[in-house]
């Protein structure tokens, strides 16, 4: 039996505010254009299965597009005789038991199976059992959902199991995302006689365990995933095989810095435009920072220069690193597309816990996100390509 073995596509991800022609957000197609391209080879591939090892939508409350871009590529799997296994993450797990999974709209597809109710599922497709632990509401929850799998499992003859899980291992802690529901995998969780362990949430490929994978992210989201190669894994469970499938092309490019030290505005305007220029940023997702630069140089910079190369590219992160100041380490900050989740994962909790009404839940979630959503602008609208 083979599957294919993908995770972590984000459907309805959002970011740096440039729209095509019909006013939708550019990056956020480029999402949607991924997914399909990444079934596109899935049915190529022809595998018995396809097991989506958590976060699906980006958001718990995904709106009508990236439901819909989902269900028509499910279908498309389904019509193509591939059976689907799916659970649920971080990300689009709601954070109580009073809400509402998106996943509750696809139960009772033909040919696929959804774990999202916080607990172990057990899903039989072809010669295999696929143990599913989707998103669980605390970490402890796990520990007694994997014992759970073991008492079934000791009932059960054969052992032909696959574990689906969405987190991160004890291995990668260090390498955490810190979002919202970020939870440990033990690493006892990856010993045993299983078949194969599909893991979710972590965006990189890499092989964890002898028969445990993350499949990684098809889309880049973050800068730190620039070098990855990114795709799908395709899984022989017989051999016990794995192959990394590349789907998606590098457009994410982290370049490496320019030392600015002792130059003009002029040269530091000349080095921008060569490293853009033989890097390629057309359509990109680019990050480049200037070190030990002078203030002056940094104010004289040209706003036509980096206007140009910054519409040329889809999105373009100048980062000055002044000689006057201590270097920091960039690292990946919390980002304002992500606030909204944030907030809407504490106003569940504190109405779950009682302190917020169920009679003002709702306006009060709406108010808060619309007020993130205007300063999130605002800031946008404030940053500069250069200093005048």
């Amino acid at each position: 039996m083979k599957i294919v073995h993908m995770a972590d596509s984000h459907l309805g991800f959002s970011a740096y505010g440039r729209v095509d022609r019909w006013g939708r957000n550019q990056r956020e197609e480029m999402v949607y254009q991924g997914f399909s391209k990444t079934v596109d080879k899935i049915i190529d591939l022809s595998p018995d299965a396809v097991v989506h090892a958590g976060d699906v939508f980006h958001h718990v409350r995904p709106r009508i597009r990236p439901l819909y871009v989902f269900q028509q590529n499910l279908e498309r799997l389904v019509e193509a005789g591939i059976q689907v296994v799916i659970i649920s993450g971080n990300h689009d797990a709601p954070k109580s038991y009073a809400s509402l999974s998106p996943f509750s709209l696809f139960e009772g597809m033909e040919g696929v199976q959804i774990a999202h109710r916080y607990r172990h599922e057990c899903f039989e497709v072809g010669d295999h059992h696929f143990h599913c632990i989707p998103f669980c509401l605390s970490p402890e929850d796990y520990m007694e959902e994997f014992r759970k799998m073991q008492e079934l499992r000791a009932e059960m003859s054969g052992g032909r199991d696959v574990l689906v899980m969405h987190g991160l291992v004890e291995a990668l802690w260090d390498r955490r995302l810190r979002t919202v529901g970020e939870h440990e995998i033990a690493e006892s969780f990856l010993k045993g006689d299983l078949t194969y362990i599909a893991l979710g949430h972590y965006h990189g490929q890499a092989r964890v365990a002898k028969n445990a994978w993350y499949s990684g992210s098809v889309e880049y989201f973050r800068f730190s995933e620039a070098k990855d190669e990114k795709g799908i894994l395709l899984v022989d469970l017989e051999s016990g095989r794995v192959e990394q499938i590349p789907v998606q092309e590098r457009y994410m490019l982290d370049l490496d810095p320019i030392d600015c030290g002792g130059l003009s505005s002029r040269e530091v305007e000349e080095g921008i435009s060569a490293v853009c220029q033989r890097r390629g940023i057309k359509e990109k997702i680019v990050r480049l920072r200037l070190t030990d630069l002078s203030r002056e140089a940094y104010r004289s910079l040209s706003r036509r220069i980096v206007g140009e190369l910054r519409t040329e590219a889809l999105h373009l992160e100048i980062i000055p690193e002044f000689s006057d100041e201590p270097s920091l380490r960039v690292t990946e900050p919390v980002r304002a597309e992500d606030l909204p989740q944030e907030f809407e994962t504490f106003v569940e909790g504190e109405a779950a816990g009682g302190s917020i009404p169920p009679a003002i839940r709702e306006e009060v979630l709406g108010y808060g996100t619309e007020l993130l959503a205007r300063i999130s602008a605002k800031r946008r609208t404030e940053r500069l390509d250069a200093p005048q």
